[in-house]
């Protein structure tokens, strides 16, 4: 009898530990926002640069085409368009860029990102959705999008606070509009009694 109890207490104290533990886990992974059970990022999962208006430009270039500030010169190979030139405003710095070569598109939260938080688990429609919406597009120099990669706003900031201040708010509303989980550290990225 004595080592039915001692067998029960011990089952017991066992599952009071490994629920402590699973508590510390969910809160870890509440702190972060990454999913533990999200399998490993794909980028071809998230199709992206599609025509969908069929006008012969993917997403890229018409980004590149509305929010030039000067008409873009467009040349045509098949059934594809592209811009070659036009001049737009670096969304992360105080530059110009002229030449489409120079210029990125950037998912303002990185697609990766978006998976390891829970995105992994939305349809191929969803993904294809996020990949293209042009509310998560920016336009940056390639070699600024290099550095930025899929780094979380509270790993990479612009300089300047006025353009961080941007960033922060947008990557806010882009959050928001996909519900998608802001961490701690996401909120505290920005003193925000310095954004105007």
């Amino acid at each position: 009898m004595k080592i039915i109890i001692y067998v029960i207490i011990l089952v017991f104290l066992q599952s009071c530990s490994s629920a402590n533990s699973y508590g510390k886990q969910m809160e870890q992974i509440k702190d972060t926002g990454i999913d533990r059970f999200a399998p490993k990022y794909k980028r071809s999962s998230w199709k992206h640069w599609i025509d969908e208006d069929r006008n012969c430009l993917d997403t890229r270039h018409d980004i590149l085409k509305k929010r030039s500030e000067r008409d873009v010169i467009i040349s045509k190979r098949g059934k594809k368009c592209y811009v070659k030139t036009g001049l737009w405003s670096d969304y992360y710095y105080p530059e110009k860029l002229t030449t489409a070569k120079e210029v990125d598109i950037d998912h303002l939260i990185p697609l990766k990102h978006a998976h390891d938080i829970g995105g992994w688990k939305w349809d191929q429609n969803l993904k294809k959705k996020f990949a293209n919406d042009p509310e998560n597009l920016v336009i940056t120099n390639k070699r600024y999008n290099r550095i930025k990669g899929a780094k979380k706003i509270n790993e990479w900031l612009p300089l300047n606070i006025e353009y961080a201040c941007k960033y922060y708010k947008d990557w806010m509303k882009i959050k928001q509009k996909y519900n998608l989980p802001v961490s701690e550290e996401e909120s505290n990225a920005v003193d925000i009694g310095r954004c105007n």
